[in-house]
C-alpha cells in the first residue's frame, strides 16, 4: 500500500474516526466521573518522641522515621482494621467479611502517604456516603491517637501521634489527590 493510497483512505474515512474517537472519549469521561468516590475526607498525623529519652538527634530522628513507616503500614493490616471497628465508630457489617475482600476492599477506602523526613502520615477516606466516610476518619484518628502501641510497640509514653489537620472532608474530590 502506498503513501497515496493510506492518504486517500484517511481522507474517506475521517469523519468515521473522528466520530468513532470522541465516542470514546465521552464514555471514558462519564465513566470516569460515575465510577469515582463522591467524597474523601483527610487527616494528617504527625509522629512524635517524647524527649525522655537519651538518645542524639541523628538516633531519633531514624526512630521517628520508622515508626512511621510501621505505622503507616499498619493501616492497611486486619488487626487495625478490627480495631477501628472496635472503637465503635463503625459497624463490622459496613465492610465484607471474608479476610481478603475485606482489606482489598479497606485499601481502596483508604490511602496512606508518608513524608518520613518530617514524620508526617496524610491518611484519607474516600466513600460515596458522607456519614461512612467521616466515621471511618474519625475511628482511624481514635486508633492512631490512642492505640498506638497495638501496632509498634514499646513504652506506651514514648511515642504520640498528634492531628496536624483534619478531618477536612471533600466533596466530588479531585482525581489528583
Amino acid at each position: 500500500m502506498s503513501y497515496f493510497d493510506l492518504k486517500q483512505l484517511f481522507r474517506s474515512k475521517f469523519w468515521t474516526m473522528f466520530l468513532f474517537g470522541l465516542l470514546v472519549a465521552t464514555i471514558s469521561f462519564f465513566v470516569t466521573i460515575f465510577t469515582l468516590p463522591y467524597y474523601q475526607s483527610s487527616s494528617d498525623f504527625l509522629v512524635v518522641q517524647t524527649a525522655g529519652n537519651s538518645q542524639d538527634f541523628y538516633t531519633q530522628f531514624k526512630s521517628s522515621e520508622y515508626l512511621g513507616k510501621v505505622l503507616g503500614e499498619a493501616v492497611y493490616s486486619e488487626s487495625f482494621i478490627n480495631a477501628v471497628i472496635g472503637t465503635g465508630k463503625i459497624s463490622g457489617e459496613s465492610l465484607p467479611f471474608d479476610k481478603k475482600t475485606r482489606l482489598d476492599e479497606w485499601k481502596k477506602m483508604v490511602k496512606v502517604k508518608k513524608n518520613l523526613e518530617l514524620g508526617v502520615i496524610q491518611i484519607s477516606v474516600s466513600g460515596n456516603d458522607q456519614k461512612e466516610v467521616t466515621k471511618v476518619m474519625e475511628g482511624i484518628s481514635d486508633v492512631l491517637i490512642n492505640q498506638n502501641t497495638l501496632f509498634r510497640g514499646g513504652n506506651p509514653d514514648s511515642v504520640q501521634i498528634r492531628t496536624l489537620s483534619g478531618p477536612i472532608l471533600e466533596k466530588t474530590p479531585s482525581i489528583l489527590t
